[in-house]
């Protein structure tokens, strides 16, 4: 029985959870042209009819953008997913936190609030908190809207989006101010969201409530890299039932091949 199951997917019915950079979806776009290879899948849930992508909307999108009709996704199982979903730290550097703070409150049209969390009502339904930040100093802060909860996504997107426009971000796993001073260069805040539910980001990417990119964490086991699916099978004018049949009949033949490898052991990726 596989570990896995990959699937040949109408791009029209695969819904991105977060944005993407466009910048780097045209510089995959232009890799996917030279190499004709899409190499590593996205990994997707179905939910409400549609296919929601966990993680590779940069792949998807790319995709798309040369106008392919069909695409190549890991299918995992809702309820094989944690109920709620961790989050990625940013670490902001080489920006003071004042003009953070600054990115922040003057996001455009937005309502949000920081203040000292020794501050913070204890009920404060009123507002709704979006993230909090700790600066070198170890002084913390709540980030707050007062928008309604249906608002909440976009809020949280454009003022992702006002501080990353100002630096690079640095995802971590790491919340220890004392260590991220020391390893990083300039380092100026520690920022770290709450924790989503699974339903609350599959039904926001249904209804287009999209949340910033890099923020959402999901450990998927059995994830598969390194298949190399050949564009032109995918541009072909062949069916879904006829590529699927194909990608099939290709794992099946990598299996009897000895090519599909199962690695439990914890692995460090160094990127180009």
């Amino acid at each position: 029985m596989k570990a896995f199951e990959l699937c040949v997917l109408d791009l029209n019915q695969v819904l991105p959870h977060e944005h993407y950079d466009n910048n780097r979806v045209a510089r995959l776009s232009d890799s996917l042209q030279k190499s004709n290879m899409l190499r590593n899948p996205p990994i997707v849930t179905d939910w409400k009819g549609k296919y929601v992508i966990l993680d590779g909307a940069t792949r998807a999108t790319a995709l798309k953008k040369l106008d392919c009709p069909h695409i190549v996704a890991q299918l995992v199982k809702q309820e094989s997913l944690e109920t709620t979903i961790p989050t990625w730290n940013h670490v902001i550097h080489n920006i003071d936190v004042d003009s953070l703070f600054d990115s922040i409150e003057n996001i455009p049209g937005g309502k949000l609030r920081i203040s000292p969390a020794d501050n913070v009502e204890p009920n404060t339904n009123a507002h709704k908190t979006l993230f909090t930040i700790i600066d070198s100093e170890k002084t913390i802060y709540t980030v707050q809207t007062s928008q309604k909860s249906s608002s909440k996504h976009l809020d949280l997107s454009n003022a992702v989006n006002a501080y990353t426009r100002r630096t690079n971000v640095i995802r971590t796993l790491d919340s220890n101010v004392e260590i991220l001073q020391k390893n990083i260069k300039n380092f100026s805040a520690l920022i770290e969201f709450p924790p989503f539910t699974i339903q609350e980001i599959l039904d926001s990417a249904i209804n287009g409530k999209l949340l910033p990119a890099g923020v959402t964490r999901f450990l998927i086991t059995n994830r598969v890299i390194g298949i190399n699916i050949p564009l032109n099978i995918l541009f072909s004018s062949k069916s879904i039932t006829q590529k699927n049949k194909w990608l099939n009949k290709t794992i099946t033949e990598k299996y009897h091949q000895n090519k599909v490898r199962h690695y439990t052991e914890p692995v460090i990726v160094v990127e180009d």
